[in-house]
């Protein structure tokens, strides 16, 4: 997290994608897509906006 430069809510928004990844999941519904999208690559390509 550190070297992420990720504070507070952060850290839950990194555990939230990483459950995600592990259960091999094919969309990450958020209303804040941006959050997630800094994580890396591997989340950016499961985030969505619901609609």
């Amino acid at each position: 997290m550190v070297s992420l430069n990720l504070p507070g809510a952060g850290i839950y928004d990194a555990l939230i994608a990483q459950a995600a990844i592990k259960a091999e999941v094919d969309v990450l519904l958020t209303l804040n897509p941006n959050d997630f999208r800094r994580l890396g690559e591997d989340v950016d390509q499961l985030v969505r906006l619901p609609v």
